[in-house]
């Protein structure tokens, strides 16, 4: 069971609040049979907020806060090529390990912004080891040796990190990108406009305030947000009457020192984790009821001798001790007008399952692209809606469940007590639960089916091949079967072993993903035809021709080699089908994937006039006006 620390992100708080009356936004949608094509709701208009035109803005997004969640927003809109600013109230960068686990579907956004391999040498991520005591009495010593990369999923393990450290490496990734956090400079007020926004940042609440001018402004600004605040967004939700105990820490004397460690008496708890390469651990305790003495290295100690029976265990050198309740509370809205919300300023977690800092990335994640695309009028706001329809249901599903977590380990009442260290205790030495938890929070399985930017279209019965073969494109009940249990829109798309047509070389799907671009896989199937060649072609001509660098178009043959037909195209080879198999795509088909890795757009066959709708109902235009692309490259290039 993983129990990170509390994931807050630096940010804003304490100034007087001032309220952006602006309405929110609402998305509408509905299903249809077999077909699923949802519009997209426009945002309300501004209404009463002072409209002024002051000319072009000073920068195109302004980031309030820069914990992991406000950098990797920055991240991905710097290599979009947007001009932003990231303000930090902190004078410092804090060395708190704070959110340690690094889920799964994090590693592979952090594989996007080119910043995996930094992570995983820096965290632990193999031969994890807990050592979990009940009244002292070693009951389960766990040990997670780690999988290889799957066919599916390149990163399958939790990486255990210090927080600090993963904000480090975003921020080493922010420079290369030519951009850099403004440190010690505090958001005081916001000023919605019709075309943009004055957000005053001073160095002091204070000192002389600059006033930014933004087109947008994200508030990345933590649990504490300013931006929530000035929003007067609600906070709903509920909180938690157990005070725990936080501290980085040196711990002497605890054997073996390449383990964690977990104690539980009743409802006393105390836990302690090593992190690679450093001589720091991070510490918690559960603090007694009515307990006033404020934290303390003193108070850390005799609670760490009290529960484990290690007096010759001692802690030192602390760098971090903090006191902390858990909350679980999620905002009403995502976004007013021009100003959103994301990370901890929007949803607030239980620590268990390390969730709250992942979610705040995939938060940024979502909204980066789509904010790109907004602010180089490439789409119409509207598409921004999607954020919170996307990402709310998702904070509320992992809030959930991370909260449902929370009761099992730290409750204290008789029933949850002896299930934990008599039922739950014992099943973690069980492999197969050891898997369904840490599949359970690494966030691979979350899902957008619902969301109006999701849409599928099926082969229909009267189009359905009956008799066997494979010089027919047409897919038969089989085929059909296999597309219904295959990925579907609104999942994030499965990586796989490919080979590049063009190179020879052996690579991965997440390779032809990797950049600022959504992709297109168009599937030949297991018929090879000419006409179904030639019809591939087409469509990845043609979309090139009307969207240009934002839509990359590859053409998936199943087979060891390429047709002629698709000479001059990006081609990657499937040689045994396997990846045609995991799509569910064994007759031709097409996935538009997002920017963000997940599934927009499939149909069965693959259809130029349905890409095409589906594209310019996403944009909003024609998309002539955009540059063209790069020549066909290697599916291991990036933009």
């Amino acid at each position: 069971m993983l129990v990170t620390g509390p994931a807050r992100e630096p940010g804003a708080a304490g100034l007087r609040s001032f309220r952006c009356p602006l309405p929110g936004s609402t998305i509408g949608g509905h299903r249809t049979a077999g077909r699923r094509e949802v519009p997209m709701t426009r945002a309300a208009s501004p209404q009463g907020v002072p409209v002024q035109r002051r000319g072009s803005p000073d920068v195109d997004v302004l980031v309030v806060g820069a914990g992991p969640t406000g950098l990797t927003l920055a991240c991905d809109l710097r290599r979009r090529g947007l001009a932003v600013r990231v303000v930090e109230r902190l004078p410092q960068p804090e060395p708190k390990s704070r959110g340690k686990g690094v889920q799964p579907r994090t590693l592979e956004v952090f594989d996007d912004l080119g910043v995996v391999d930094r992570v995983l040498e820096a965290g632990w991520s193999r031969d994890l080891r807990v050592r979990w005591y009940v009244q002292r009495e070693l009951l389960v010593d766990l040990r997670l040796p780690g999988r290889d990369p799957l066919p599916d999923t390149p990163h399958p393990n939790l990486v255990l990190i210090p927080q600090w450290r993963t904000e480090q490496v975003l921020r080493e990734r922010l420079t290369e990108l030519g951009g850099t956090v403004e440190e010690g400079r505090e958001l005081v007020d916001l000023e919605q406009q019709e075309d943009g926004v004055l957000a005053r940042v001073a160095t002091s609440p204070a000192g002389v305030a600059e006033t930014i001018r933004a087109a947008w402004v994200v508030g990345c600004d933590g649990g504490h947000s300013r931006v929530r605040d000035l929003l007067g967004l609600a906070l709903e939700g509920d909180s938690r009457a157990e005070r725990f105990l936080f501290g980085d820490v040196e711990v002497d004397g605890l054997e073996p020192a390449d383990s964690g460690y977990v104690w539980f008496d009743g409802g006393e708890y105390l836990a302690a984790s090593p992190f690679r390469g450093l001589r720091s651990w991070q510490v918690q305790a559960s603090l007694p009821a009515g307990t006033l003495e404020p934290e303390s290295l003193e108070l850390l100690q005799r609670l760490f001798t009290e529960r484990s029976g290690l007096s010759h265990v001692r802690l030192s050198s602390p760098t971090w001790l903090s006191t902390w309740h858990s909350n679980v509370r999620l905002v009403d809205r995502y976004r007013v007008g021009r100003v959103l919300v994301a990370g901890d300023a929007a949803h607030l977690h239980s620590p268990v399952g390390g969730q709250g800092m992942n979610t705040g990335v995939q938060d940024a994640y979502n909204l980066g692209w789509k904010l790109a695309l907004v602010v180089r009028g490439r789409a119409p706001d509207r598409l921004l809606d999607t954020y919170e329809e996307e990402r709310r249901p998702i904070a509320q599903a992992v809030l959930s469940g991370s909260d449902l977590g929370y009761r099992a380990v730290f409750g204290a009442d008789p029933v949850t007590t002896f299930l934990r260290e008599h039922v739950l205790t014992p099943a973690l030495r069980v492999p197969a639960v050891q898997r369904a938890i840490l599949g359970g929070v690494s966030e691979l399985d979350l899902h957008h089916r619902g969301s109006s930017l999701a849409e599928e279209h099926g082969t229909p019965l009267t189009a359905t091949r009956w008799s066997p073969g494979h010089d027919d494109e047409r897919a038969d009940a089989v085929d059909r079967l296999r597309f219904a249990r295959g990925v579907h829109a609104g999942d994030r798309a499965p990586d796989g072993v490919v080979r590049d047509a063009s190179t020879g070389r052996t690579g991965r799907l997440f390779d032809a993903f990797r950049g600022p671009h959504a992709t297109l896989l168009l599937f030949d199937g297991d018929a090879r035809t000419d006409d179904g060649y030639a019809s591939l072609a087409g469509i990845a001509d043609g979309v090139e021709r009307l969207f240009g660098a934002d839509v990359r178009p590859w053409v998936v043959v199943w087979g060891p080699q390429p047709p002629a037909e698709l000479a001059g195209r990006r081609v990657l080879l499937d040689p045994d089908g396997e990846t045609h198999r995991r799509y569910g795509a064994t007759a031709e088909a097409l996935y538009l994937i997002r920017p963000d890795g997940y599934v927009g757009l499939r149909a069965q066959p693959a259809s130029e006039e349905v890409l095409v709708r589906y594209l310019r109902r996403v944009f909003d235009r024609a998309g002539a006006d955009v540059p063209q692309p790069e020549s066909a490259s290697s599916t291991g290039s990036s933009r």
